[in-house]
């Protein structure tokens, strides 16, 4: 059954592959400096090939991680066009039972106006906790008509803390598993700012689908200053990017509560309850400090 549901989750990763190859273009590592502004998280290697991760931090966490990858052939030389696939997979040891399961990623696409870097993302469900739990990413990449495949371990930390949360999953009152994922603000300033949230399920196959046509209410709260609200809050709606946007607010620094309330297309209330002076917090909620 493992093998089935592995095989079904590759393919379904093959539907997002970047474009048919039909020629590969070679840059030379001196003329191109694309990554300056990126931080190398790993190198995997395969008979003479190479892929680097990057990211902004330089460090994989729980939830959402935007990645970029860069691809070597065995001169070198940096592969601008290739059809790029991954799949993360987590291992894990449960009092000797060996169990695996994988996480929401995105498709790898190339990155605009780079000639060397292609992007994704990875929304990681749970830190790596080694020797017992380990998280492994195969990459699949196909270039000048040959196919490499690297796979290798990833560490991820934990990004969860009294004042700090940036991914959750619950399980909805339609009985469903849902992972909500924060993207945006990478930044949070003081006032009103463009919200962005991943939002997937546990699917039956073991995958975990983009949960389309959902609306999430938007209520930020600053419990350390009587739980007050802030202005310029909207709720989140899915954009083409599959991933939903809003508006939230923030009326000082300091820490914050974002409380949302997830309705699925008939309006429904899936997960999440109003703000009360009775119920100071939504079941389902981010906390970030500022």
């Amino acid at each position: 059954m493992k093998h089935s549901v592995l095989s079904m989750m590759l393919l379904a990763a093959s539907l997002f592959t970047l474009m048919s190859c039909n020629k590969t273009d070679y840059i030379s590592p001196d003329k191109e400096n694309e990554v300056e502004n990126l931080k190398l998280i790993k190198t995997f290697s395969d008979n003479g090939f190479k892929v680097e991760l990057f990211k902004s931090s330089g460090q994989l966490v729980v939830g959402y991680n935007k990645i970029f990858l860069r691809l070597t052939d065995k001169s070198g030389n940096y592969i601008s066009n290739a059809s790029v696939n991954w799949l993360p997979m987590m291992t894990m040891n449960m009092n000797g039972m060996i169990k695996s399961h994988s996480c929401p990623f995105s498709g790898i696409t190339k990155t605009a106006n780079k000639q060397t870097l292609f992007e994704g993302y990875i929304v990681f469900v749970m830190a790596s906790n080694e020797p017992g739990d380990s998280w492994n990413l195969k990459i699949n990449f196909t270039a000048g008509g040959q196919t490499i495949d690297i796979n290798d371990k990833v560490n991820v930390v934990s990004t969860i803390s009294q004042f700090q949360k940036l991914y959750t999953s619950v399980t909805g009152n339609d009985g469903m598993t849902y992972m909500l994922a924060f993207v945006e603000p990478a930044n949070p300033r003081v006032g009103i700012n463009d919200f962005v949230a991943g939002l997937f399920y546990k699917g039956e196959n073991g995958d975990f689908p983009i949960a389309g046509n959902y609306k999430i209410k938007v209520d930020s709260r600053m419990p350390g200053m009587g739980n007050h609200s802030a202005m310029g809050n909207e709720d989140m709606i899915q954009g083409s990017d599959g991933l939903y946007h809003g508006k939230v607010g923030f009326s000082m620094t300091g820490s914050w509560v974002i409380n949302m309330i997830l309705q699925n297309s008939s309006g429904e209330v899936v997960k999440g309850e109003s703000i009360t002076e009775t119920n100071p917090e939504s079941s389902l909620n981010f906390k970030l400090e500022f």
